[in-house]
């Protein structure tokens, strides 16, 4: 991005802050196969093994002529991830990496339970195993309420930081602010 605050980041970082989200495609059946990396790494090892064994447990178990439902829910300010105060701060800030935005666990709830619905009871849901799919990790793709992750310029990974930066550069500006109009002022009588 051009934006100064960006530019900045990336200088800063060194190669850490603000990577590219956007992956080659992986060529495939039935067309070429899009995929996104949406984890962090502060969520621990144990967070990404436990969703990747959910994601498995689910394409075997439709594999197995079962109706399934997995989808991936957006980023959401849940009291267990904003007891964490870097979790918390980093969220405040994500929204400026639009089209990024965290939602209240209402509003993931009710979206994530439509969702849920749609595959127990839509008969041409990609949940249903009489639905061919080129790929099994195309059931995801279909039951994906990604928050912006998907179209967000950065990997989520590499926004956290910067994220937590603006969010105490928000909370510093009126204090900022006021210096300097103190400072001007002072320097005027000088």
């Amino acid at each position: 991005s051009s934006k100064p605050y960006c530019i900045l980041m990336k200088l800063l970082g060194r190669g850490k802050f603000l990577k590219k989200n956007a992956m080659k495609p992986i060529p495939g059946d039935g067309g070429d196969f899009y995929v996104v990396n949406g984890l962090s790494v502060a969520q621990g090892p144990n967070y990404a093994l436990a969703k990747r064994m959910q994601h498995w447990r689910v394409v075997i178990a439709r594999n197995q002529g079962s109706i399934v439902s997995s989808n991936i829910a957006p980023a959401t300010s849940t009291v267990s991830v904003v007891q964490n105060r870097t979790f918390a701060w980093a969220y405040e800030g994500m929204p400026y990496f639009k089209p990024y935005e965290i939602f209240a666990p209402e509003t993931s709830n009710a979206v994530m339970s439509a969702i849920l619905f749609s595959d127990l009871n839509d008969p041409d849901n990609a949940s249903n195993p009489k639905n061919k799919l080129s790929n099994p990790n195309e059931l995801f793709k279909y039951g994906s309420f990604n928050g912006g992750t998907w179209r967000c310029a950065y990997t989520v990974d590499s926004i956290g930081e910067a994220s937590v930066f603006l969010y105490f550069g928000r909370l510093a500006k009126p204090y900022v602010s006021v210096a300097l109009v103190v400072g001007s002022a002072i320097g005027l009588k000088v």
